[in-house]
């Protein structure tokens, strides 16, 4: 996807000015009023940046035959600057195009701008590169980190102003930061960003922050110039949640902003579902009692490329798919039970929706793909990959690697060393061991597991993936659980030195001849969770398949039987698979993403194959299956 560096974004198709149109608090009776009339909303949320943008409308369409009269988004701050003042609206990310969908569809538009957002996103939408910044303290009122913020909403911000409400567009109301309360209690730095807020976006806008019934007191402001909501799901009483508002807000519209359909999945646990059926009681109360609501989610979508999160400082990464039990799915197809719940409450509180329910799309399956070895990843051990030479090894950080593997290789050559122990200490987040060109061990995050050595060993490679960057919390902001890399290696009781760090892409399918594995290899192949290890350490493996112009049909790639990894198609990173942990095996490949004659899939496989050596793809998903924590 291109990237554009700008200084002012020039936007065209901007939704048409209309005249006297106003959407504001009426602090004094308790709730909105749009163009002069009271006003309740029925949210829908979902992420443009987890959708193909060529389905925006597929997904938008969908919540307004629900009876949903607005859409709620948030705004991925990290993917819309990649690198420092380098900015990218293209594509999936051209949220303006998404603005613009919202509007044709006649419905309002929430945008929750953050600068952080959670979202089970890396790094919770902030810029991984912040990490490798020198005293930098995220969600402060640090100097560092402010300036960044600044400069972003400076870029972003004035470019809404076509799109809010009273000038014609969709825009109702605008987040600032996002559950604050679940990480500090500066009331100074939520003030700080309110008023970067009104300086390139204006006073007159409904600004609000979203927080625990709990948490309200750290997490906002009490003033009309900021409302506050909540977050809350199925359990507990809404009249006791906003009853905890009250004491704390005392006047102003009651408002939901994450009412959550269901809940998020973790690798090596079961798939979280949630019932239909207290989410359409609790659904159908929230509005009798005046409650405006989003749904959290509506539509969950996909963590494409990289961007899957993880959560505490002992790391939890979330999966591929973040389909979240929604009621729409990850590949937009009702689940009915939820959805009818959904629509009897808003024909109920919304009278005269005549909009026909949405048929399930067609998928493609049937197809299975063989694939064969390409490259080694260690083949991208060559100058133009080489980082730096240090005495000691250094966290990806540091190297500004900030997505994906790293590597790290040192020479024991001449080591007095005859025989020992080798001991990769402070791994994050996990380390694909070679000797001497041999794959030996996997290493989980924060595990220390000793190799044996003899005087014949020579060369030591270390590949450490990254599996995304912790989004909440207080863990967030703490380097010491968010660096990625090792942190030391030990050869008996003797630390090794020099070392020389490469820069490894996981999305480099180029096939570049591989090295070669010395003779006399001190050590033999290695075997993790029962299986046996690729022998000459994570490869990259190949397939195609052709299609038809009426097969271009969504479908799912089935990854069982291999074990861990990245999956390309067509040149577009889809994501990571992990079937060895679960409960995702099934990757979901958009239709748009396949293209009439040769299909090309690459699996960057970082453990061990399958022995079959094949992937299929299947009109079925699987994000439900076995699950291994231990993995």
């Amino acid at each position: 996807m291109p990237l554009i560096s700008l200084s002012i974004l020039f936007l065209t198709g901007i939704v048409s000015i209309a005249t006297e149109r106003s959407f504001i608090v009426d602090w004094d009776h308790d709730r909105f009023l749009k163009d002069g009339e009271p006003f309740q909303y029925a949210s829908a949320g979902m992420h443009y940046f987890r959708i193909p943008a060529a389905y925006w409308n597929d997904r938008v369409y969908a919540a307004k035959t629900a009876g949903m009269t607005t859409i709620q988004t948030y705004v991925a701050w990290g993917q819309h600057e990649p690198f420092p003042g380098t900015y990218d609206f293209n594509g999936n990310l051209d949220i303006f195009k998404f603005m613009q969908v919202v509007a044709d569809n006649d419905m309002t538009l929430i945008l929750r701008v953050g600068p952080y957002i959670c979202a089970e996103w890396n790094f919770g939408g902030l810029p991984p590169w912040l990490l490798g910044i020198p005293r930098m303290e995220v969600r402060s009122q640090n100097t560092a980190f402010l300036d960044r913020v600044n400069k972003w909403l400076s870029i972003f911000l004035p470019n809404l102003k076509s799109f809010l409400y009273k000038n014609g567009g969709p825009i109702i109301m605008v987040q600032v930061e996002n559950e604050y309360g679940s990480f500090g209690c500066d009331h100074g730095y939520i003030n700080t960003l309110h008023d970067m807020f009104k300086k390139y976006l204006g006073d007159d806008v409904v600004y609000f922050t979203t927080d625990g019934p709990g948490l309200i007191k750290c997490g906002s402001i009490n003033t009309t110039a900021l409302l506050t909501t909540i977050d809350f799901g199925t359990g507990g009483d809404p009249a006791g949640h906003f009853s905890a508002l009250e004491k704390y807000q005392p006047h102003g519209p009651h408002v939901n902003s994450e009412f959550y359909t269901g809940w998020l999945d973790h690798w090596g646990h079961a798939h979280s579902t949630r019932a239909a059926a207290p989410l359409g009681e609790v659904f159908d109360k929230l509005l009798g009692l005046g409650v405006s609501v989003n749904l959290y989610m509506w539509h969950g979508g996909t963590n494409f490329g990289l961007t899957s999160g993880a959560e505490k400082s002992t790391l939890s990464p979330n999966p591929t798919s973040y389909d979240y039990d929604a009621p729409q799915s990850e590949w937009g197809d009702l689940k009915m039970d939820k959805y009818n719940v959904l629509r009897n409450a808003t024909d109920k509180y919304f009278p005269g929706n005549k909009l026909p329910v949405p048929k399930p799309h067609p998928k493609l399956g049937g197809i299975s793909v063989n694939m064969t070895s390409l490259a080694h990843l260690t083949a991208q051990l060559t100058p133009s990959n080489f980082l730096a030479f240090t005495g000691l090894p250094q966290t990806m950080e540091m190297m500004g690697v900030f997505e994906g593997i790293m590597a790290y290789r040192h020479s024991l050559k001449g080591n007095p060393i005859k025989n020992g122990t080798i001991t990769v200490r402070g791994v994050h987040d996990r380390a694909f061991i070679l000797v001497d060109g041999t794959f030996v061990q996997v290493v989980r995050r924060d595990e220390e597991v000793g190799l044996g050595v003899s005087h014949a060993t020579r060369d030591i490679v270390i590949l450490v993936e990254n599996q995304g960057y912790i989004g909440f919390g207080k863990a967030m902001s703490q380097f010491q659980y968010q660096y990625k890399g090792i942190a030391n290696v030990t050869l008996g009781r003797y630390v090794l030195t020099q070392w020389e760090h490469y820069r490894v892409y996981v999305n480099d399918t180029r096939g570049e001849t591989s090295v070669e594995v010395e003779q006399g290899a001190s050590v033999n192949r290695g075997h993790f969770n029962g299986k046996p290890l690729i022998p000459r350490g994570p490869t990259i493996f190949k397939g195609s398949f052709e299609l038809e112009k009426e097969q271009l049909l969504d479908t799912f790639l089935d990854t069982t039987g291999w074990s861990k990894g990245f999956l390309i198609v067509n040149d577009i990173l889809i994501g990571r698979y992990w079937p060895d942990a679960g409960p995702q095996y099934t990757l979901y490949i958009p239709g748009v993403y396949l293209k009439v004659g040769l299909n090309t899939v690459f699996m960057v496989e970082l453990q061990s194959s399958n022995p079959k050596l094949t992937v299929s793809l299947n009109k079925k998903p699987n994000i439900d299956g076995p699950v291994n924590p231990h993995a």
